[in-house]
């Protein structure tokens, strides 16, 4: 895991070398560290910032003052939706005030992936690699949407065991009935009482 983290730790680096503005707000960031919850890989990573350099590590053993749970498709999210960062999607633990500031830090990162990966690669290769990367997300994304509208499909027509809307809208209006219904009785014993 170390081998496949030293690449992105180095991609980050040089990416805050040429956004100094972000760079600068690290500083609120040093000594603190950052623990990530990818879910559905099983791993953790811990972020930690050092001397304005951010260092990434598998040590799950750190106790940090901020841990972020979530899928790796939703992480990864983040750098282009830092609100995102408090969706219900994902899970924070620890120093609000903290994730606060993350969530800044990320709105003012501008990070252009494509010119890195034009450095490593040249101009030639990196835009069709870009260009599948975005195809492969939007093929993600609309995978997952599809699988949960299947799903839900699935189990309210075959499987019954979710009710469909129509059900659900007269379970909330007999719901409703019961409390109007409750509230009468409970004001005529209220009327009852002080007689």
């Amino acid at each position: 895991m170390s081998l496949f983290l030293k690449p992105i730790e180095l991609a980050l680096n040089k990416a805050l070398e040429q956004d100094l503005e972000t760079k600068e707000k690290l500083v609120q960031f040093e000594q603190r560290s950052i623990a990530i919850n990818i879910k559905d890989l099983g791993q953790i990573i811990t972020m930690t910032v050092i001397d304005l350099q951010i260092q990434l590590s598998a040590n799950n053993d750190e106790i940090a003052d901020l841990t972020i749970t979530s899928n790796a498709l939703t992480l990864a999210r983040l750098g282009r939706d830092p609100d995102s960062l408090f969706s219900a999607e994902i899970d924070i633990n620890g120093d609000v005030q903290f994730a606060k500031k993350l969530r800044d830090l990320l709105d003012g990162f501008d990070f252009d992936w494509e010119a890195q990966l034009a450095k490593i690669t040249g101009d030639t290769l990196a835009f069709p690699i870009a260009h599948g990367i975005r195809q492969f997300t939007g093929w993600m994304k609309n995978t997952h949407q599809s699988m949960q509208k299947n799903t839900a499909e699935y189990l309210r027509e075959e499987a019954r065991i979710l009710p469909d809307k129509s059900q659900t809208n007269g379970y909330m209006s007999e719901i409703d009935t019961l409390r109007a219904n409750l509230d009468r009785l409970e004001a005529r014993i209220n009327r009852l009482s002080t007689k």
